[in-house]
């Protein structure tokens, strides 16, 4: 099978989706197949220094330079070829692919929700709502979908403005070896990313400052919990477990919640620019993940959180539901500038989590490793290429040759 797969450009460091069309390349030539990764390259943006006039040019060398050498190319070279859309925000390609045997990737489609105005109160620029319909009048020529969650497959069947497309779902694979780590163990790899001062038992947080990641409501949920300990909830008043925010640097408004919990005898910790593999030993450390998100496609920190052994306090929402196997534990979802209420009403759920006794901790821990190890990536990459095998199918010789006669 010879496959060509086009990502996004290296230039804008979309590095999630960077590593997903790697480890689809890798695994398609470590099972016999050929695999060549198609990006665009930077032409134009190497010109600028300017964010805004890199951005652009950026979408200059995307959808007008790279389609010219890629038509070139597929016409050279593209024959018997399935060709893969590592995530389907690249649909504005599939005026020059859709002839040809194809599959798209599809990770979440809030852009195209918030666009649509699924959400109250979020908008996006006129720019932003003529970019987002493009890549859905692109998709549009699409049949055949991979989906990586229910949630993300039901978005696809509700946005896509073509006929019913074909869609399969195929759980992400972890692309790093996510497991418990002995505490020493991750205590010196956590020293060697020059992160000192730690507590073990840590609250964890991980996640950028998009308004879905929820993470100004992580904070109030801390202060709730902050207050909770100090006034003795069950028990003798306790000093509060610290709170590692890792991700992105913190808007003033959170700063502003992280002091109000400080006050009331908290510790907020905020983590910028770790590598995976301390993240990975902070998952190991910590007493919980804490991740009330508002909207997901897949939810990767659930999942790597369970894979490390330790809980996940969640959201009652998929895909959180469905990536967490029943094994999450669960919170209402917050309703826009509710943070404070939503926290006092939903901190219970917290401190009885760090009240469990120890076996009944283990256990959870015990089956949310044996949950984890069905997303592993040796079993996605084998659900890829059964489907990618069907799309070569026979039925798609029509599709090739009226391709390659365009």
């Amino acid at each position: 099978m010879r496959l060509i797969l086009f990502g996004h450009p290296a230039f804008f460091g979309s590095h999630s989706m960077d590593r997903f069309a790697a480890m689809i390349v890798e695994g398609m030539r470590e099972r016999g197949h050929e695999a060549q990764l198609w990006t665009p390259p930077a032409v134009l943006v190497r010109l600028s220094t300017r964010p805004g006039l890199r951005k652009w040019l950026g979408y200059v060398d995307q959808y007008m330079l790279f389609p010219a050498w890629a038509w070139w190319r597929l016409r050279r070279d593209g024959a018997g070829a399935l060709v893969v859309l590592t995530d389907h925000s690249l649909g504005m390609w599939m005026w020059l692919l859709h002839r040809r045997p194809h599959v798209i990737h599809c990770h979440d489609f809030i852009a195209q929700r918030t666009a649509a105005g699924e959400f109250p109160g979020r908008q996006l620029s006129a720019s932003g709502r003529l970019y987002q319909a493009l890549i859905l009048r692109g998709i549009a020529l699409g049949r055949n979908f991979v989906a990586v969650s229910e949630k993300t497959a039901q978005d696809l069947l509700r946005l896509h403005p073509g006929p019913r497309p074909h869609v399969q779902v195929v759980h992400n694979g972890l692309n790093y070896p996510f497991r418990p780590l002995a505490p020493d163990v991750a205590l010196r790899r956590l020293h060697a990313a020059g992160i000192d001062d730690i507590r073990p038992g840590m609250l964890v947080h991980i996640g950028g400052n998009q308004w879905y990641k929820n993470r100004e409501g992580v904070l109030a949920l801390y202060q709730a919990y902050c207050e909770a300990s100090s006034a003795g909830h069950g028990g003798a008043a306790a000093a509060p477990r610290p709170l590692w925010m890792i991700g992105s640097e913190p808007t003033p408004a959170m700063r502003e919640l992280a002091a109000g919990a400080e006050r009331l005898g908290g510790q907020v910790r905020f983590l910028e620019g770790m590598s995976t593999s301390a993240v990975h030993a902070a998952y190991a450390l910590a007493a919980v993940l804490l991740f009330p998100s508002l909207e997901e496609g897949f939810g990767w920190p659930v999942i790597e959180a369970m894979a490390c052994g330790i809980p996940v306090l969640t959201t009652a929402r998929a895909p959180m539901q469905e990536i967490g196997g029943g094994l999450a534990l669960l919170m209402e979802p917050m309703e826009p500038d509710q943070a404070q209420a939503w926290a006092r009403r939903n901190v219970g759920v917290l401190l009885e989590l760090l009240s469990w006794p120890q076996a009944r901790l283990d256990q959870l821990s015990a089956d949310s490793l044996a949950w984890a190890r069905h997303f592993s990536a040796e079993r996605a990459l084998d659900q890829y290429e059964a489907i990618y095998l069907a799309a070569l199918a026979p039925a798609s010789a029509t599709e090739t040759a009226e391709a390659e006669a365009g």
